[in-house]
């Protein structure tokens, strides 16, 4: 039988707006007893690697990471130092996120091509052999603290899901369309990963996180695009509900799906401490 994993909670902060308001969001984040707070890497938001460095010095009780990485963006030698130099200043704190980029128009405006989705997935590949093969080399300059740093993998189509059986050490699952699809994407990531599976940390993206709040139908549907309001509802990257309701449906996606990680994207302040409430009582009676 599998031993039970400890709940682990993020933050996806995006970091638009000042220095001070962001390490504003990291402090409150802590203060909520959040476990990590990450950052996307997208061209209209703040550089991912200068700004976790900031990160972790603001916070030093948590870990930081990326949620996640466009590997088509980098070549793996130049990443691993950047990596390597986060994992330095946090004191071993930082983890890596890693998907295979998605957003044509970034690859235009970068002068990239846009390759097929099986080339792009094929260099997150590459990209993440040659990560952990040189961060977990004892010669590699600038050396890490932690040898390697933890990765995630981010998708939920058949390809990354198979490469992160073989190589995560943290699967992060995207929009799914109901809990019939979240069963499934596990099932399948379980097939591949074999005695593996036990190894991995499963984690799930939350677009709208509505503790005694009303759900917020119109970012639901801008994640899926033609649902209705009940299918938006059944989205199992959506937590709404009373208190109760939400502590019970976290302890259902671990106890069901094997889910121990959950990423709210830019929570408001409100939403926030609502969430530390919820993670302070699955931390006294888990």
């Amino acid at each position: 039988m599998e031993a039970r994993r400890d709940f682990r909670f993020g933050v996806n902060l995006l970091g638009r707006g000042s220095a001070d308001e962001f390490l504003g969001q990291v402090r409150h984040a802590e203060r909520c007893g959040i476990d990590i707070v990450l950052l996307p890497d997208h061209l209209e938001l703040g550089a991912p690697f200068p700004m976790l460095a900031a990160a972790a010095a603001a916070a030093p009780a948590m870990r930081v990471g990326n949620f996640v990485l466009n590997a088509g963006f980098y070549r793996p030698a130049l990443l691993a130092r950047d990596i390597a130099s986060v994992d330095q200043l946090s004191g071993g704190r930082f983890e890596i996120g890693l998907g295979a980029g998605y957003v044509k128009a970034e690859f235009d405006a970068v002068g990239l091509p846009f390759e097929s989705p099986g080339r792009r997935v094929d260099h997150l590949r590459e990209t993440v052999l040659q990560l952990k093969a040189l961060l977990s080399d004892p010669e590699f300059v600038p050396p890490t603290v932690q040898s390697p740093p933890p990765i995630m993998i981010a998708g939920t189509g058949n390809k990354v899901l198979s490469l992160a059986a073989e190589h995560a050490d943290i699967v992060a699952l995207a929009v799914l369309a109901d809990d019939e699809a979240l069963a499934e994407r596990v099932g399948f990531l379980r097939d591949q990963a074999g005695e593996r599976f036990a190894e991995l940390e499963i984690n799930l993206i939350v677009v709208d996180l509505a503790i005694d709040r009303e759900p917020d139908l119109a970012t639901l549907r801008s994640h899926r695009p033609g649902a209705t309001d009940s299918e938006l509802l059944r989205l199992p990257n959506a937590l709404h509900g009373t208190h109760d309701e939400v502590v019970a449906r976290i302890r259902e996606l671990r106890d069901t799906f094997g889910v121990t990680y959950l990423t709210p994207i830019e929570p408001s302040s409100g939403d926030l401490d609502a969430y530390g409430r919820v993670i302070g009582e699955l931390r006294s009676a888990p």
